[in-house]
């Protein structure tokens, strides 16, 4: 590690804003925010029109490229990113409310060797002085702007870490061909900036090194940086990973990179934590591929756009990929904030950075986790033994719960529990085949944009449209076509302060929302994508409003429903159909109009409200995705023995089949079904073969317990649930009871002993009353024998009858002892 002291800037540092900058709703870095959560807090608006759009990338045609996320300040700058036909770099910025442009930045940025185009990711500093623009120059240099908001913005001044400006400008030639900003940059709350670079061949004198590294700027011009082996600790590591962006924990102490080998071995590294001032490293683990006790190490790829994303919690997620391949899936890991704790992993994680979902937007989930996990999902339609089927999924995930990984290469693998998934949408013609009849596009997705207000999550696909997932009626209940989409690289979504959605589709940036004077929403009866079924009636309502709470004026018009279908065949072909379902529908009083249909086919309908406008609001349109299942189902769920014995194995079976006699009534379910007692969720696993699955507990209390199982439906077959209601008795109990001495004298001390006892090895809790038939001689306490003993010196000479009388407990039933017959002598 090295740092220096403040370097001689080219440029003066221009004097900031003087006022704290709001940054609650600026999109400052990749992610959104520092720990990379994809958090948005101002309310999203309706997808309904595009509102402007602006190029991202000027040659398509070249070599594939991941795109940096446009970045937004409070008072609603937007800065875009924008590879030049000669691919190198500029930042377009414009007024983010309607696309007006306000002035460009040049840059001198060279690209490392790659194969997929790394992500140019700027990034904006806010602190109590005011905000600056920080985006990467060549040789590893960076540059800054003071007040980014304003045309008459500071002059860029240029920072070199490692030397003086001078020096740099010396040698330039030799220092661009060696060193390259190659991560996104993180800034934190006191305006410091953090990035990785990477080292080609050997950089000059002062680097003199053939290692790349990580960077910390701070405000005044100080530097500090580390290279990746001291980092690690080892002499095996040369090597930042491109695209990672560097995650700071949320007290902004610790800093989260990953570091692998030099050119050539991508199957060995580390994710460390080092000290966000000195770069001294504080913790690190060796990432390991999860399956078969960590046997094997993990991946990390270069095309990755996977970045370190710390919870609230502090736990920290990161995606690798699989070693061996398994579909190109990858998983999530997760460690404690020191990595000396590695937790349940997730599933497919390898090139996407996961977003934080609050646990409070999806009212159906019952667990006690604060958050879940947004991801995607992938099971690629890959040739070989470690194919997928191609149903590609976007879910959330419960980091405190399990389920069994269903993939065959993971051997009973634990991973964290689905919670909610969807299907992609729209089918794959380059992967459809008699083998794989359900192939579907991916969820091209680097970073999505979670809406706590809308209770939503906004994700891109590679078919080129962006969805609103939403979360309390997991529905598609919104979408913008973009571009066909066809072979989309992984893009960002982001929230801007005025609720405008951001995307990225076919070297486009596009600004999406409601549109201007009127509001339009469409909802469907079924919004659930997991139950709609051929032959069930469907109400779709569009709904016309005022967002004007000033004025009385109502829409009026008409509504036209069009229903549109994609499709493809096992040869390749790709259709979309598009049918009018209603013209002309007029709105009622209430400014809705409705269309019900049970006739649509079982298949992915986009629908579509066109209002028509009036003299007073403007026209425009609504659509969601309606999923059609073609076969219902039914779950049936058996539990064996029933009833049971407290703490006796009870196997619960669920079956889930097709309805018998009702067309088309042929093929087997496939997916994963849940059990649960009551909102507790029990087990989480695939149906096997015959679409069965079973597990066994003996963690029942006691009592009758409403066993259910949910089936989350696949491709073919709807959701379903059953049920069975399983009893749990108390265990049965025996009391046997001595007395010492016996006979005894009068006046003497004798002691009665009940010992309580199950068949099994329960030791019963709770009280013994002893009797001499209905006089109560006293209670106690039953101890970790299982024995209550009660001691008395009043019985008179005579024959006394006396009993123990367990009063039972909410494990174990009562019980009586016989009668122990106690003399007592003069």
């Amino acid at each position: 590690m090295r740092s220096t002291s403040a370097v001689t800037l080219g440029l003066a540092i221009l004097a900031m804003g003087a006022g704290r900058a709001r940054s609650d709703t600026a999109v400052t870095t990749f992610a959104g925010n520092p720990q990379h959560t994809a958090v948005y807090t101002p309310a999203a608006q309706d997808l309904n029109t595009i509102r402007w759009s602006t190029p991202i990338d000027l040659n398509t045609g070249g070599v594939p490229a991941h795109y940096g996320a446009p970045l937004l300040t409070a008072a609603n700058t937007i800065v875009v990113p924008v590879k030049t036909a000669t691919d190198g770099f500029r930042l377009n910025v414009f007024d983010a409310a309607d696309g007006t442009a306000k002035y460009s930045l040049t840059t001198d940025y060279i690209l490392p060797t790659r194969s997929w185009i790394p992500a140019y990711q700027p990034a904006l500093a806010i602190s109590s002085s005011g905000t600056r623009l920080y985006y990467a120059g060549a040789g590893g240099t960076v540059y800054f702007i003071a007040d980014p908001d304003f045309l008459q913005h500071g002059a860029p001044v240029r920072q070199v870490f490692y030397t003086s400006l001078a020096n740099y400008l010396a040698n330039a030639a030799a220092f661009n061909a060696r060193v390259f900003v190659n991560t996104p940059l993180t800034a934190d709350s006191q305006g410091n900036v953090f990035f990785g670079f990477r080292v080609q061949g050997t950089a000059p004198s002062p680097l003199n090194t053939t290692q790349s590294g990580f960077v910390r700027l701070d405000p005044n011009g100080h530097t500090t940086y580390v290279l990746v082996g001291a980092a690690a600790g080892d002499a095996n590591i040369g090597r930042d990973s491109h695209n990672s962006a560097p995650a700071l924990s949320n007290d902004q102490s610790t800093l989260y990179v990953v570091v692998k080998p030099p050119a050539g071995s991508q199957t060995y590294g580390y994710l460390l934590g080092l000290d966000a001032t000195t770069l001294a490293t504080k913790y690190k683990v060796f990432l390991k591929d999860p399956r078969n006790h960590h046997a094997n190490n993990a991946t990390l790829l270069d095309d990755s756009t996977a970045s370190p994303m710390v919870a609230p919690d502090g736990d920290v997620y990161f995606g690798i990929f699989a070693n061996p391949d398994n579909g190109s899936r990858g998983f999530l890991l997760r460690f404690s904030g020191d990595l000396t704790v590695e937790k349940t992993p997730g599933g497919f994680g390898w090139d996407i950075t996961p977003a934080l979902v609050p646990a409070a937007m999806v009212p159906s989930y019952t667990g006690a986790s604060p958050y879940l996990i947004f991801t995607k999902y992938n099971d690629y339609a890959n040739v070989g033994a470690d194919s997928g089927a191609g149903v590609n999924r976007i879910a959330l995930l419960d980091p405190n719960a399990t389920e069994v990984d269903p993939h065959p290469s993971s051997n009973g693998l634990l991973l964290m529990r689905e919670v909610l998934t969807v299907i992609g949408p729209t089918s794959d013609p380059e992967s459809r085949s008699a083998r794989l009849p359900y192939a579907v596009r991916e969820w091209c997705i680097n970073t999505a944009a979670v809406n706590p207000a809308t209770h939503s999550v906004f994700t891109p696909s590679e078919d080129g449209h962006v969805y609103r997932w939403d979360l309390a009626e997991n529905s598609l209940s919104q979408l913008v076509a973009l571009t066909a989409g066809i072979g989309e690289p992984y893009v960002p979504t982001v929230i801007g302060p005025d609720g405008t959605v951001f995307t990225e589709n076919g070297g486009t940036l596009f600004a999406l929302g409601s549109v201007n004077g009127v509001g339009i929403r469409l909802a469907s009866s079924r919004p659930d994508v997991q139950s709609g079924v051929a032959g069930a009636s469907i109400t779709f309502t569009a709904t016309i409003a005022n967002p004007d709470s000033t004025t009385g004026a109502r829409p009026t018009g008409t509504v036209t429903f069009e229903d549109t279908v994609h499709a493809a065949s096992s040869t390749g072909t790709f259709t979309s159909t598009t049918t009018v379902l209603a013209a002309n529908v007029p709105l009622d009083a209430t400014g809705q109009a409705r269309y019900t249909s049970s006739t649509l086919s079982a298949d992915v309908h986009f629908v579509t409200a066109l209002y028509s406008g009036d003299a007073h609001f403007n026209a425009g349109r609504a659509a969601l995705v309606q999923r059609i299942h073609a076969q219902a189902s039914v779950a049936t769920l058996a539990a064996t023995p029933n009833p049971a014995n407290l703490g006796q194995a009870v196997t619960f079976t669920a079956n889930v089949s097709a309805i018998a006699g009702r067309p088309p009534g042929v093929g087997t379910p496939t997916g994963m079904v849940t059990f649960a007692d009551g909102t507790a969720v029990l087990a989480q696993m695939p149906l096997g073969p015959g679409g069965t699955a079973a597990f066994s507990t003996a963690a029942l209390a006691p009592g009758t317990h409403a066993v259910t199982v949910a089936y989350a439906s696949d491709p073919l077959f709807a959701s379903s649930r059953g049920s069975v209601a399983e009893t749990i008795q108390r265990l049965a109990t025996t009391t046997k009871l001595k007395s010492s001495p016996n006979p005894s004298a009068s006046g003497h001390a004798v002691s009665f002993t009940a010992t309580v006892a199950t068949p099994g090895t329960v030791i019963p809790p709770g009280t013994v009353t002893f009797r001499e038939q209905a006089k109560v001689l006293g209670t106690a306490s039953l101890n970790a024998a299982g024995q209550a003993t009660w001691t008395l010196s009043t019985l008179s000479p005579r024959l006394h009858s006396i009993t123990a009388e367990y009063a039972g407990s909410g494990t174990c039933l009562a019980s009586v002892s016989a009668p122990l017959v106690q003399a007592v002598t003069p």
